[in-house]
Formats: structure tokens, C-alpha cells, sequence
């Protein structure tokens, strides 16, 4: 069994950290931007039947993406290519690349038509509580007519996944990361410039217009300059385009399955009150900020490097990989889910309540925030875990985890509404529960099909981190209780920047003081990582 040169590793563990680096940096800024995003809509619109008509709209498109795409054009491509262009057969890789998007092309343009026409019957389909509220006369209409004008922005989705996919297996990371920024740019500009002459329809003309140029454009240009030209074919029994099409529909429904919880959370929230659409998503939305911040830009940082170690069939290098990566993710992402649990109410109140937006709004979403936190962790390493999997042109097992525990998260949605009066709260309860599951087994048949990870080594690190996670909530809870107590009449974001600031400087130094006593080989990581941002 060959070993990796020490230059070699240093330069390959050099290249995941800078490509991390990178994601993290462009993904925070576009996690920043969609929250700015969301506190344009909640001043403007509030949180009622309209913006319940706004984020329905999403629900046929994202159905679509999520089924057929989720991440999964990118995710197939990258090991079949790499594989052809690690056997020096570059001409192979591009005829592959021009077959799949002149099928994706073709296929999902019909699709899009089809649901054109049925647009009405999807969205009650998929908001089914729709049909039994009082003003369905108006909000049905509404976010039937705001899906007809998002739907042809999926083919942006597709297309810009597959090219993200050929620059993740170049190792280029910038386009694909910007592609998200541009997107919640064009909300942006939606709400606040559009919004004057079209009303709500802005928003959704906006999206549109940041699908075209950034998930379309931006990485077009990228992959133009780099040297690759379309031409268009539609040899789709190519044997290198059967490999795609064996994977693609597996590895699609295992990256699928997990992500469909937030069309069932809101086929279950049309069932609750007016506006707890808006609360459920608006808390999910908030939930995604640490996930796509750490563990989406680790988990696509890494994945080349998974893939070269799988092709190569060095496990070793990749068992080691993993294991350092999982638990990196949970450094990362322990205290931020700790965080966001305590201090859920100043969170919701300054980033979202201002305009229409009321404190009442506010106390119902911090309460779905709360529940959605405790899946933070779970979320993130099951994104790590999903591509170590499909680096090993695995899909089969990703898929069957997924299924099993989507019927189990549906059966848990269903129970919260018909068997409780938990609402909003427990719609994200059974989200988390239900990803905490998947995680697990996941992680359990990754050791397995690794030839085994090292758990020891796993288990140490993540109970130092829940160690150090402890230090922070017993500093963290009691300092925004005492903040509460001595500023109860400080204007609304006065007040909640204050307990913020405090309750996380607190908490977080807690966090870093055990672990620096620790010496937890994580915190030099993080450390390595915020220098190469600068």
C-alpha cells in the first residue's frame, strides 16, 4: 500500500484549506445577503397571506430542482470527469459534458412546459391547506401566477449545476460560489427597486433575473474561458453518458430526499394560521446561515479531493480526510447552533422585525428558530457525508437512507398537526429529529464501506467540542437573562444588538478558552482558515 509524500499531503491539505477559505468567504456573503433579502420582504410585506403566497411560489420550482438537480448534476459529474481526465482522455470528458446539457436542455424545457399548464394543480397539491383558508380566493391565485413566472429560471439551476460542476473539478470554486450571491442580489433588487411598480411580483422577477446571470452566466463565461466550447449532441446512449444517467437519478434522489423537508414543512404549515408559511421558512432560512457558511463550503471544498483519493483508491488518505473534515464541521458548527438556540429571540428582532413585521412575529419565529438550531449540526455533516459516498460512485445507499427517513419525517409532520398543538415549533422539531436520523446512518455505513473511520480519534474531538459548547451556553444563557432583566425598555434593535453582541462575545470566549486548554488540533484548523480570508 503506497503513501502519500509528505509534500505531497501538505500541499493536497493546503488546497482544501484555501479552497474552504474561499467558500466560506463567498458563502457567508451570500448567506449575509440573504438575510438582508429576507429583512427587505418581511418590512415591506410582513408575515401574512401574501408572503405565504411568496414562499408557495417556490414550492413547485423547488420541487423540480430538488428531484431532478438538488446539487446532483454537480455531484455526478465531478468523479466521472475526474476519472477521464486522471486517464488523460480530456476529449471523452468534454463530449460527456455537451451530451448532458443537451439532454438537461431538451428534458427539463418539456417539464417546465408541462407544469406551465398545471401550475394550479401542483401548488394545491403541495399547499394543501390552501384550499380550506378564507381568503383562498385571493392568495391561490396569487402563488399560482408567481410560480408560472419562476418556473423557466429552473433551467438556469440545471445547467448552472452541471458547469459548476466541471469548475469544482478543476478545483475552481470562485464562479460557482458568487452564482448565489448575484441570486439573492436580484431578490434584493426586486424588493427594493422593482417592488415600486410591480409589487410582490418584483421579488419574483428578480429571482429570475439573479438565476440568468448568476447561476447561468457567471459560470458560462468561466467555463468558455477555460477552454471548453458546446456542441451540442444528444448521443444519449454514449457509454460515458449511461455512467452519468446510471448515477445521476440515484445520487439525485439521495441529495434530494433530505432537502424536500422544506416542501413538506410547508405543505404542513398551509394547514396552521395565516403566515406560518412565512415563520416556518423565514426560521429555516435563518437555520441555513451556519450550514452553508461551514459545512456546504467544506463539504464542496472537499469533494474534489475525495474524488481523487476514491479514483486513486487510496483509502487511507481518504478515511483520513473524512474523519478530520466531520470534525471540523462540528467545531464549527456546535457553537453556532448553541448560539442561535439562546439567543433565537434577538436574532429574529434585529435581523427581520422592523415595518410590517411585528414583535408577535418575531416570538413566532425565534420558537421555530430554536427547534431548527438543534439540527444544525446533524445538517452539516450530513452534506460531508452524502459527497464521501457519491466520491466513491456510491448513490445506492445515500438513496435508500433518504427514502426511509423522508417516510419517517412525513409521518412526524403529519403527527405534529393532527396529534399535537405544536404548530410552527414542532414542524422544525420533527426536521431536526429527522436529520439528526439520516446523519447517523450515514455516518455508520460510510465507517463501514470505508473500511472504517477512526471513531476513537471522531469521539474524542466531538466530546471536546461538546465540552467547550457547554462552557459557552452556561456563560451565554445567563448573560442575555441578565440583559433582559436590566434593559427591558431600549428600542427594539437597540436592544437586541446588545444581547447579541454580549450574549455571543461571552459565550464564544468561553468556547475558545476550553479549547485552547484542550488543545483541540480543530481551533489551529479555524485559525488557518480565517488567515487565508484576509
Amino acid at each position: 500500500m503506497s503513501s502519500i509524500p509528505s509534500g505531497a499531503a501538505a500541499r493536497k491539505s493546503t488546497g482544501i484549506a484555501r479552497a474552504t477559505a474561499i467558500m466560506m468567504a463567498t458563502v457567508l456573503l451570500s448567506r449575509v445577503l440573504g438575510v438582508l433579502r429576507d429583512a427587505i420582504i418581511s418590512h415591506y410585506f410582513g408575515r401574512g397571506p401574501e408572503t405565504d403566497a411568496y414562499n408557495a411560489a417556490f414550492t413547485v420550482p423547488d420541487l423540480l430542482f430538488y428531484l431532478l438537480q438538488s446539487g446532483a448534476l454537480s455531484s455526478t459529474i465531478v468523479p466521472i470527469i475526474t476519472e477521464y481526465r486522471a486517464q488523460g482522455r480530456e476529449d471523452l470528458a468534454d463530449k460527456t459534458i455537451n451530451i448532458v446539457a443537451t439532454t438537461i436542455f431538451v428534458f427539463i424545457g418539456s417539464l417546465i412546459l408541462l407544469m406551465e399548464v398545471n401550475a394550479r394543480s401542483l401548488t394545491l397539491f403541495l399547499n394543501p391547506g390552501f384550499i380550506q383558508k378564507s381568503n383562498a380566493g385571493y392568495i391561490i391565485p396569487l402563488a399560482v401566477h408567481l410560480t408560472r413566472i419562476l418556473l423557466p429560471a429552473q433551467i438556469c439551476f440545471f445547467l448552472g449545476g452541471l458547469m459548476s460542476g466541471v469548475l469544482y473539478s478543476r478545483k475552481q470554486f470562485l464562479a460557482p460560489a458568487l452564482a448565489p450571491v448575484i441570486y439573492n442580489s436580484g431578490i434584493i433588487f426586486g424588493g427594493l427597486v422593482l417592488r415600486h411598480w410591480l409589487g410582490l411580483q418584483g421579488l419574483i422577477w428578480g429571482a429570475v433575473g439573479g438565476a440568468f446571470f448568476g447561476n447561468l452566466l457567471l459560470p458560462a463565461f468561466f467555463v468558455y474561458r477555460d477552454g471548453l466550447s458546446f456542441r451540442p449532441s444528444l448521443d444519449v446512449l454514449h457509454p460515458a453518458a449511461r455512467k452519468v444517467w446510471r448515477m445521476l437519478l440515484p445520487i439525485g434522489l439521495g441529495v434530494a430526499l433530505p432537502n424536500i423537508d422544506q416542501i413538506v414543512n410547508k405543505a404542513f404549515a398551509s394547514c396552521l394560521g395565516p403566515g406560518d408559511i412565512t415563520a416556518t421558512m423565514n426560521a429555516y432560512r435563518l437555520m441555513l446561515l451556519p450550514i452553508g457558511v461551514f459545512a456546504q463550503a467544506m463539504s464542496l471544498a472537499v469533494y474534489p479531493t475525495l474524488s481523487h483519493q476514491a479514483a486513486d483508491k487510496d483509502m487511507p488518505a481518504m478515511r483520513k480526510t473524512m474523519g478530520d473534515s466531520l470534525c471540523s464541521i462540528f467545531f464549527l458548527t456546535a457553537p453556532a447552533a448553541a448560539l442561535m438556540f439562546i439567543l433565537s429571540v434577538p436574532t429574529v428582532s434585529f435581523l427581520l422585525q422592523s415595518g410590517h413585521f411585528s414583535h408577535n412575529d418575531s416570538v413566532v419565529t425565534a420558537a421555530a428558530l430554536q427547534y431548527f438550531a438543534l439540527g444544525i449540526c446533524a445538517w452539516s455533516a450530513q452534506s460531508l457525508l452524502t459527497r464521501g459516498f457519491y466520491a466513491l460512485q456510491n448513490s445506492r445507499i445515500p438513496v435508500v437512507s433518504g427514502a426511509l427517513v423522508s417516510i419517517l419525517f412525513v409521518a412526524m409532520n403529519y403527527g405534529v398537526i393532527h396529534a399535537t398543538h405544536w404548530g410552527v415549533p414542532g414542524l422544525a422539531a420533527a426536521t431536526s429529529l429527522a436529520a439528526t436520523i439520516h446523519m447517523t446512518a450515514l455516518f455508520f455505513l460510510l465507517h463501514w464501506r470505508l473500511g472504517g473511520l477512526d471513531l476513537r480519534v471522531i469521539m474524542v474531538n466531538v466530546a471536546r467540542t461538546l465540552l467547550a459548547t457547554t462552557a459557552l451556553c452556561a456563560v451565554a444563557y445567563p448573560v442575555r437573562c441578565a440583559l433582559d432583566s436590566l434593559l427591558p425598555h431600549l428600542g427594539v434593535k437597540l436592544h437586541a444588538i446588545i444581547v447579541l453582541g454580549a450574549g455571543s462575545a461571552a459565550g464564544l470566549s468561553a468556547f475558545l478558552a476550553v479549547a485552547v486548554l484542550l488543545r483541540m488540533p480543530e481551533l489551529r484548523s479555524a485559525i488557518r482558515l480565517v488567515r487565508r480570508t484576509k
